[in-house]
């Protein structure tokens, strides 16, 4: 087959580049030239003039990876062609790379057209500036397909196409080492027999630490701040990406770390991520202006193994001249933690309030000092030295206590809020109607604030098996007495005492937040016996005056 192949293989139009057997590539992709709007059009339809003279329109499948505009021009020049464009973006984040969702798009129909014939190809175009998301695209369809088992032999194989220093031009970072740690991705799917890609999984990020200080000051030393972007994994709907976390440019949060008064820099995060993640590392100047790129580097959630991301020098996106700046041990180390949905507080949903004092929280217990020493350091050089001491490794500041403390005022904050809300109903059932007795069923009907939000899930569950119970435990109402009003008005007191011990009973279902889809604490919080009893006791003159 393959001596077939080559007695009757026909070479490509000219301006278009064969990568692999029937995968064709625009060869100005590979250049610098950037060809003007008026050029556009006669160069790449004479190219599909000579394509469509040899094959059918319906062989062809168009890729492009576009800069994003509205009105895209090669978009309108396939379609004066009867050729629809499948867009892909440039970049994510900053980074020439897709997310997995659009790679396992892009992979999936690329695979699937290319085995429906021989005769059908994939036609791919890179917008200006898009060399190096195309070169990623490339080298993981080669992966994919198994045309080549070596990540980083099918990325060279792609990059020897284009002239030196194409990839320096259109990028400041070296993308490669996270280009190969995707690419690793991709292979996964032919070394495991679990479904391809794995589910994205939520993930608390703990903390990033920094082994062995890089040199950006030109005196050994660093004032390291982070940003991770991301989708935000609290508000599913939102697919736009946003800034997860980002060090405050104050002096409570940047110092100085220098490579002889300290080996290991850690930063606390408690970031809740999931999905691709980036993770920037900038340095900056005395004044806090002047920003340089330390590293970055981009990571899916989903291949997170043992809750631990560790990368070596030779891992990480850095400047291109700037390898010599980090020790040849370096090492950065994320620190992950599992973290269900269901215990995630949907932050979105709470007020400006409740959100600043949530922030103040966490700000509280990031400052504590979990370290085994009970002093407190206050001056700069005491506080420098004191985290090269306490940060000799993570192991001394357990994950575990730092997720139980911050979860703990959490509940708090939750409690607290709780009180307040049992309060308001308590203040408005005393301005409420009397709940009524309903002569046919005889059930008690108990009239519920408007203000009260409803409880989900298992409370719900919980608050009917209370009205089962109290159905049962209702004491009958003879027929004689029925038409009496006195009687009436005794029934009525009674089920206002039946209602107010439901709330006391009940209290469990009174949650923080203030829609539907919020998730109630993790244990029902417990109010004061006084204030339940002084409620009690205010129905119990009532109902002494109405017997008499």
């Amino acid at each position: 087959m393959a001596l077939f192949r080559r007695l009757f293989y026909r070479r490509p139009p000219d301006g278009l580049v064969e990568i692999s057997g029937n995968i064709l590539v625009f060869d100005h992709c590979y250049s610098t030239d950037l060809f003007e709007e008026d050029e556009l059009m006669p160069y790449i339809g004479g190219i599909l003039k000579q394509l469509l003279g040899r094959y059918s329109i319906d062989s062809f499948m168009v890729f492009n990876f576009e800069g994003g505009k509205k009105d895209n021009q090669i978009a309108s020049i396939f379609s004066y062609y009867d050729m629809s464009v499948m867009g892909y973006p440039r970049n994510y984040e900053g980074c020439p790379l897709l997310t997995m969702e659009m790679i396992h798009h892009f992979l999936r129909s690329s695979e699937s057209w290319l085995s429906l014939s021989q005769d059908n190809f994939l036609l791919i175009h890179a917008e200006h500036g898009g060399w190096p998301v195309l070169s990623f695209a490339l080298a993981s369809l080669l992966v994919y397909l198994r045309r080549y088992s070596d990540e980083r032999k099918a990325l060279d194989a792609v990059c020897k196409q284009a002239p030196d220093g194409l990839a320096e031009l259109f990028s400041p970072l070296d993308p490669v080492p996270s280009q190969l740690r995707y690419l690793k991705y991709v292979s996964k799917r032919h070394k495991s027999p679990e479904p391809w890609p794995p589910v994205d999984k939520m993930l608390n990020l703990n903390c990033i630490i920094i082994r062995k200080v890089p040199n950006f000051d030109g005196q050994g030393g660093c004032r390291p701040i982070f940003r991770i972007y991301g989708l935000d994994p609290l508000a599913p709907d939102d697919r736009a990406t946003k800034v997860l976390f980002s060090t405050p440019k104050t002096c409570d949060f940047v110092q100085l770390y220098t490579q002889e008064d300290c080996e290991i820099i850690k930063v606390n995060v408690h970031c809740p991520v999931q999905g691709d993640i980036v993770i920037e590392c900038i340095s900056l100047d005395e004044d806090f202006e002047h920003e340089v790129m330390v590293f970055r580097t981009m990571f899916s959630t989903a291949f997170i193994e043992d809750n631990l991301l560790v990368l070596d020098r030779d891992e990480i996106d850095i400047l291109w001249d700037t390898k010599n700046r980090f020790p040849v041990d370096f090492r950065v180390e994320a620190i992950f933690s599992d973290m269900e949905r269901s215990t995630a507080i949907h932050r979105s949903e709470l007020s400006a309030e409740e959100k600043e004092s949530l922030s103040k929280v966490d700000d509280a217990f990031n400052h504590l000092d979990w370290s085994s020493k009970s002093e407190h350091i206050t001056n700069d050089e005491s506080k420098q030295k004191g985290l090269q001491r306490d940060h000799d490794g993570f192991d001394m500041i357990p994950l575990e206590e730092t997720e139980i403390s911050t979860r703990t005022a959490v509940h708090n904050l939750l409690d607290s809020r709780s009180v307040q809300q049992l309060h308001h109903i308590e203040a408005a059932e005393d301005h409420s109607s009397v709940p009524t007795v309903d002569g046919g069923n005889e059930h008690v009907a108990i009239v519920h604030s408007s203000t009260v939000p409803e409880a989900p899930g298992p409370s719900f569950q919980g608050y009917q098996l209370f009205q089962d119970t109290s159905t049962q435990e209702e004491p009958e109402v003879s027929k004689d007495t029925q038409d009496e009003p006195d009687s009436e008005i005794s029934r009525d007191a009674e089920a206002g005492d039946a209602g107010a011990a439901e709330w006391s009973d009940n209290n469990s279902d009174v949650f923080l937040s203030d829609s539907p889809s919020s998730s109630a604490p993790s244990s029902p919080p417990k109010f004061d016996e006084d204030i339940l009893e002084a409620g009690m006791a205010e129905t119990r003159p009532q109902l002494t005056g109405l017997k008499i």
